[in-house]
């Protein structure tokens, strides 16, 4: 591995000057001063490409005979890399997203009613050159593992010529190009969502279920012309821990997310940051201070929280070491941009012989985003929504050449492809939900999204 270290921490300067490099990702902790905030990292040019799409797992355009992740752990193993001692955590590997409909790969018994629309529902680029932020010290990693497409350790001169040339780069001015303002519309009336979670709720006295995520998506009234000045908007006004902006192969994803799917470090710790339970923030002290008590109060929030935390812990224990899965905290209030939220967090230790794919494979898709318990909470979703999710409540993160990984939940998340741009949001409906206050809620999570572009980002 060769690298340089720039006593210097601004994404922005770089990302102008790199945003239009193939398979560009910005994995963005927009979030300053967030515990999961320290790192954000700049990937660009990928020597190797996975995807699954009609059923097939395709590495570089060639059809694998493997499923999905165990071809992506066979792709992932061919290329290794010698880590920097005292570096940032990720230095290189397979970034990408899993969306939300790649379920159907992972969760025995679950079929979705929806036709699957040609489009991968997996991408992943292998990186060997990337930048790191460090944002608690300031500083700027340029690393390059020098590696080709033809896998195996790196190249040294190459890896140096490839820093060579990011260290090089200048920062171009951002391109005028204004998108205007976006109001973001439900696509279905308000009684269509009441009757979703009325429906939701019988379910729940039939004892089917006990919770279950509804959503409810949304089109723009007029189209982002710059998905790059769009995302700029976001995080100006919705600063997040795990943000992100990548182009990937046929969608551009845009998210202020602020949920933790799941990490993994090099040595085995596992960590889940399920979020449960919203409300707004109000800009006088004392108004703020009661709705962050009133949310910290709130049972029917709270037994939402607790929910999923014991499904999480289920699916954890199915590949992590017996009497290993803790909960260090629960229903823990933390405070964003324009939401309170009751946050909580599950440790534990993966099995000797399991990896991130095996992790991937167990908790994916998030809980917080499906219910409980999970198949037949997912099998009510997929009756009452109306549209497949596509990438929203799917994942986007990495996983290092030295096994480590973090992902996150793509809530808070514009998805733009050929057939436009689409929003969701969602939330979890139980037997004590009030359907006006959960269609209400949706409306919230979008909120500081609904807004003028081109005036965020004056501000960014």
């Amino acid at each position: 591995m060769h690298w340089i270290r720039l006593e210097e921490c601004d994404p922005v300067r770089w990302v102008n000057a790199l945003v239009a490099r193939p398979g560009f990702v910005w994995l963005d902790s927009a979030q300053a001063g967030h515990a999961s905030a320290r790192f954000s990292y700049i990937c660009v040019a990928p020597v190797s490409t996975a995807c699954f799409m009609d059923g097939t797992l395709q590495v570089d355009g060639v059809a694998s005979d493997q499923p999905p992740l165990p071809g992506l752990r066979t792709w992932l193993a061919n290329y290794t890399n010698e880590r920097i001692n005292d570096g940032p955590p990720f230095q290189g590997g397979a970034v990408g997203f899993l969306a939300y409909d790649f379920a159907a790969q992972l969760v025995d018994g679950f079929h979705s009613r929806h036709s699957a629309r040609s489009q991968r529902s997996l991408e992943f680029g292998l990186y060997d050159t990337l930048l790191a932020f460090d944002h608690e010290r300031s500083e700027t990693w340029i690393m390059s593992a020098g590696i080709t497409r033809l896998g195996t350790s790196g190249d040294m001169a190459l890896a140096a010529a490839r820093v060579q040339a990011l260290s090089d780069l200048e920062n171009p001015p951002l391109a005028a190009q204004e998108t205007g303002p976006v109001a973001w519309q439900p696509t279905q009336p308000k009684s269509a969502y009441l009757d979703s979670v009325g429906r939701t709720q019988d379910y729940i006295t039939d004892g089917d279920i006990y919770q279950a995520n509804i959503s409810q998506r949304f089109h723009p009234d007029i189209p982002i012309k710059s998905p790059f000045r769009y995302y700029l908007a976001m995080r100006a006004s919705n600063p997040a821990p795990f943000s992100a902006f990548a182009a990937f192969s046929d969608r551009v994803l845009a998210s202020a997310s602020p949920e933790r799917l799941i990490s993994l470090s090099a040595d085995g710790m596992v960590r889940a940051q399920p979020i449960k339970g919203t409300i707004k923030r109000a800009t006088d002290p004392s108004e703020d201070r009661r709705l962050r008590q009133q949310l910290e109060g709130s049972a029917k929030d709270r037994a939402e929280n607790v929910m999923i935390v014991d499904l999480l812990r289920n699916d954890l224990s199915r590949v992590c070491k017996p009497h290993s899965v803790i909960v260090p905290s629960l229903c823990v209030l933390e405070t964003f941009a324009g939401l309170h939220h009751l946050t909580s967090t599950v440790e534990a230790q993966l099995n000797p012989g399991c990896d991130a794919f095996d992790l991937i494979t167990a908790v994916f898709p998030g809980g917080s985003i499906t219910g409980a318990p999970k198949l037949r909470a997912m099998q009510i979703i997929d009756e009452l929504e109306t549209d497949p999710r596509g990438a929203f409540t799917g994942s986007l993160g990495y996983i290092g050449f030295d096994g480590a990984a973090d992902f996150n939940i793509l809530i808070r998340t514009v998805e733009i492809d050929s057939e436009g741009e689409t929003l969701w949001a969602g939330g979890g409906i139980t037997l004590l939900s009030d359907p006006e206050a959960e269609y209400r809620e949706t409306l919230l999570k979008i909120a500081r999204l609904n807004r003028s572009p081109s005036a965020a980002a004056a501000q960014s």
